[in-house]
């Protein structure tokens, strides 16, 4: 039986190839029987929170991902990759894909849906270059939303929506929950959060790059937090963690599936109780919880932000 928290709301994180874990929670989250009031997801949270908004049935949305190959999304080879900066003009080039073989793969599922049409309220977030702000997305053709915030830089070309220019809604906001913790009508918010186990890069210069993406991430989360206290809202963060996930890593997605789906399983009292786990109890205060399910590993971990 479904049951439907009318004061609790979802986010599905952004995640480098994050399908997979966050499928295997939405199905998760069926299971247990919850239903969101809201959903607001970026970049891979995007698009699996828009074909759970749809009504995508969940055996349905497993099986896409674990169909999924990477001639399906994938354009060219090498060579025409290659030569791609030069056919189009180096001036015109940001990106190895155009997007064209997502849309198709996902158009029986989200074609022509606008967010009016969606059986859950959805906000996708996206970075709009145009006007060098993030925006949440709560209205228009669902599809072109989920394209702008999936547009990796250098991996996906910038994409065009009414006249402007996106990119990936991750770029700076991995967690889009600002809207939720204004939003009166919610009272928790359970996030979704992916995390890779890659070992630190070899590169001092991508190490320090990973390292700035981090940091800023966790200032930002840090500001969220404070938010969200100030507002009286509570957060829980359901921690997943993954292999390295990529393009060229499907065979590794029934692993992450399975992981998403077992957090929910195994968060089950955290989320369907809106998130008063025994952490914010203690300090009679919002506090966030993260529940950390690492490779091979049920080992809990509640921080205390």
């Amino acid at each position: 039986m479904m049951r439907e928290r009318s004061s609790t709301a979802l986010c599905l994180n952004s995640a480098f190839f994050g399908y997979y874990a966050h499928a295997g929670f939405v199905k998760g989250l069926t299971e247990i029987g919850f239903k969101p009031a809201r959903v607001t997801g970026s970049s891979a949270g995007a698009m699996v929170g828009a074909l759970y908004c749809a009504g995508v049935d969940m055996d349905e949305l497993t099986k896409l991902m674990l169909q999924l190959k990477r001639s399906d999304f994938w354009e060219g080879n090498f060579l025409s990759q290659l030569a791609k900066p030069f056919l189009r003009g180096v001036s015109r080039y940001s990106g190895l894909l155009s997007g064209k073989k997502i849309r198709r793969l996902l158009e029986p599922y989200l074609g022509g849906l606008s967010f009016a049409d969606l059986k859950i309220p959805l906000g996708i977030a996206v970075s709009n270059v145009t006007t060098g702000r993030r925006e949440l997305r709560t209205n228009g053709s669902v599809m072109d939303s989920v394209l702008c915030s999936m547009a990796f830089p250098g991996l996906i070309e910038v994409q065009s929506m009414e006249d402007q220019e996106f990119i990936d809604g991750g770029v700076v906001d991995h967690e889009p929950i600002k809207e939720l913790i204004l939003d009166r009508g919610i009272k928790e918010i359970v996030i979704h959060m992916i995390e890779s186990s890659s070992p630190p890069a070899r590169s001092p210069l991508l190490r320090a790059f990973n390292s700035s993406v981090t940091i800023i991430d966790h200032e930002t989360r840090e500001l969220k937090n404070l938010l969200a206290l100030q507002h009286k809202k509570k957060i829980v963060r359901i921690q997943t963690i993954t292999e390295p996930m990529g393009p060229s890593k499907a065979h590794l997605g029934p692993d992450s599936l399975a992981r998403g789906r077992n957090s929910a399983l195994s968060n089950r009292n955290e989320i369907m109780r809106g998130g008063t786990s025994k952490s914010e109890k203690a300090g009679g205060k919002n506090q966030s919880a993260v529940r950390n399910v690492r490779p091979g590993s049920k080992r809990r971990q509640q921080l205390k932000r």
